[in-house]
């Protein structure tokens, strides 16, 4: 009722009004005078005066410390009705939250209401930029600004800009966690807070500023559809697959020093990525790439062909363990055998005609003795890897062998019961005798 007297009347301060009253000759009890509610204006600025001063906080933060607060005097309230009220969706609101919130306001040295009305005044311009910081607007515009600064960047991760985010906000005042700026950029989120929005308008700003000073050009419009290709998530099983043929038609090859040359045509493209990381997706170990792996593959296998004479040729089908395909390799053992023998005079590890024979047995089922022995140069045949073995070896097996034998030997025959071949003895048989003997001659 006072408040309708005030504005009908024209009455700007309390003091009018009660001079109005008592010159009606109305007399009002002091006990009376004070209302149950007040008037929302009275809190906003309050309210606004009070986020200024906590940037870090939300109003949902601000309802739930005065629910608390209520109830611990006594007078309940919920969240999402307090929240309204700070909105200023209501019209009216209890005095008790305006006493609980200048509570609030008394921690951080305003004392009373009057005091935050000219604070609020004093400090208007830094009040607006912060409600505008915490406006919420629509999220298109931020995720065309991301997509834009990584085609510039040439950056696949969005780790590395949620880092710059955070630093940016921080210098606004206002703190955000890495992971969540980072869920921001990558899900389709409907809006976003105007603050993330500046702050990455200025990240881009910053770096077409630099751009500019250190002379480098803007991409084109096909140069940015190539990039944005180049940054979208792929199935890895095409490039394992090209890499797998291209490993099996250079044995002198291995998959790290095919990694090593797909990094350094990843750093002539403006790419960067781990060794290791390479690797395992040469391997096969990742079901995901991004595009430009794939292409750096492709244009590092053909530079190097086309720099060193060789005529370009297709790859073939892919290699597989025959333990899990049917698939037979590109190269025909005599091939393999020769394209090894021609690394063999530039070879820099000593490894390399083990890891070689160990290739040959898995692509084309040769032991790998016999195809280590091939790679050399040598001849190989069982009886000769059992002539070259020591002769104290061969003496223990043989005493192992002579007991064993001896246990059932029967002198009228020439078949030995304890093996129970059933067949005639052959050289082998006659050299285990001789052995024997000289066994039994043996201090």
């Amino acid at each position: 009722m006072r408040q309708i007297l005030r504005e009908r009347d024209g009455l700007a301060r309390e003091e009018d009004l009660e001079r109005a009253l008592a010159a009606s000759g109305i007399e009002i009890p002091p006990g009376d005078r004070a209302s149950a509610y007040v008037m929302v204006e009275r809190i906003l600025p309050m309210v606004r005066l009070w986020l200024h001063l906590n940037p870090g906080q939300s109003k949902r933060f601000l309802a739930s410390r005065l629910a608390n607060d209520l109830g611990r005097k006594g007078s309940r309230s919920t969240i999402d009705s307090l929240q309204s009220v700070l909105a200023g969706r209501k019209r009216r609101v209890r005095r008790a939250v305006h006493r609980v919130l200048l509570g609030c306001l008394a921690e951080l040295g305003v004392t009373s209401e009057e005091e935050a009305s000219r604070r609020a005044r004093e400090l208007h311009q830094d009040i607006q930029r912060s409600l505008r910081w915490r406006s919420f607007v629509d999220a298109s515009g931020f995720r065309q600004l991301c997509r834009l600064w990584q085609v510039r960047r040439r950056e696949p991760s969005t780790r590395r800009l949620a880092v710059l985010l955070k630093e940016r906000l921080s210098r606004f005042g206002l703190s955000a966690n890495v992971t969540h700026l980072q869920a921001i950029i990558t899900h389709d989120r409907r809006r976003v807070r105007y603050a993330v929005l500046e702050a990455m308008e200025e990240v881009l700003r910053e770096e077409i500023r630099n751009a500019r000073n250190v002379g480098t050009l803007l991409l084109t419009a096909t140069a940015r559809e190539q990039v944005e290709a180049d940054l979208r998530w792929v199935p890895a099983q095409p490039t394992s697959s090209i890499a797998r043929r291209w490993l099996a038609a250079h044995p002198g090859v291995s998959q790290r020093q095919l990694a090593r040359r797909v990094c350094e045509t990843l750093a002539r493209m403006g790419y960067s990525s781990s060794l290791n990381t390479i690797q395992l997706i040469l391997g096969g170990r990742r079901k995901k790439t991004r595009g430009f792996v794939q292409r750096a593959l492709w244009n590092g296998l053909t530079a190097r062909s086309s720099s060193n004479g060789e005529r370009p040729r297709g790859l073939g089908a892919p290699v597989r363990n025959a333990a899990t395909s049917d698939s037979t390799p590109s190269l025909t053992w005599r091939e393999f055998l020769r394209q090894a023998r021609e690394y063999l005079p530039s070879a820099r590890s000593p490894h390399l005609v083990p890891l070689l024979a160990v290739r040959a047995e898995r692509l084309y089922g040769i032991p790998r003795p016999k195809a280590e022995a091939r790679i050399r140069g040598r001849k190989w045949s069982r009886r000769r890897e059992h002539r070259a073995k020591p002769a104290s070896s061969i003496g223990g097996r043989l005493r192992g062998s002579c007991r064993t034998a001896t246990a059932g030997w029967n002198g009228a025959t020439t078949r030995s019961p304890a093996v129970g071949s059933g067949k005639r003895e052959g050289p082998s048989h006659r050299r285990l005798k001789e052995g024997r003997g000289g066994a039994e001659r043996m201090p």
